[in-house]
């Protein structure tokens, strides 16, 4: 039996991530909730998954560039998963960004001293900056979040020889 690649199981995880989110979303209508914290685990877990997969592959002259190259295959795969589906909800769910402008309108009214004619203005740029925000904000906390657990877990798996 073929062993699933770094870039598969990095596939399957972000397919599963979009599923649970997309759960999350159906039935709760919002992703400000716990369900949330199953998407980032499968996360993790996929990473673990390649890695410890690798650890286990013969050899023993495994360093810890080994790993973290089989882990960036993993959660780079996941990454441009999540930022894609991230921005085509956002494309394509025009009542949730209306939502966000609503919110922010309030928060302005709330929280400053600006006359209607500002806010308005400032309305303006956050709908032109929402959709492409979001986007890095989704690249950014998949890359940076996928970094961390690589690293952690290469540091890990590179300090212990595998038994032959």
């Amino acid at each position: 039996m073929n062993a699933i690649n770094s870039k598969n199981k990095g596939f399957i995880t972000g397919l599963l991530i979009v599923l649970v989110s997309s759960v999350a979303y159906y039935f709760k209508r919002s992703f400000d909730n716990s369900i949330i914290i199953i998407a980032y685990l499968l996360y993790a877990t996929g990473i673990i998954w390649t890695l410890v997969a690798f650890h286990r592959e013969g050899g023993n002259d495994k360093r810890f560039k080994d790993y973290f190259q089989q882990g960036f295959r993993c959660y780079i795969i996941v990454t441009l998963i999540m930022v894609c589906a991230t921005w085509i909800f956002l494309k394509l769910n025009v009542s949730m960004r209306n939502e966000m402008i609503e919110f922010q309108r309030e928060q302005l009214k709330l929280h400053s001293n600006y006359s209607d004619p500002d806010i308005e203005q400032k309305l303006i740029n956050y709908r032109k900056f929402l959709l492409p925000g979001y986007t890095i904000g989704a690249i950014l906390s998949y890359l940076g979040s996928g970094t961390l657990i690589t690293v952690l877990i290469s540091t890990f798996l590179s300090k212990f020889k595998t038994a032959q």
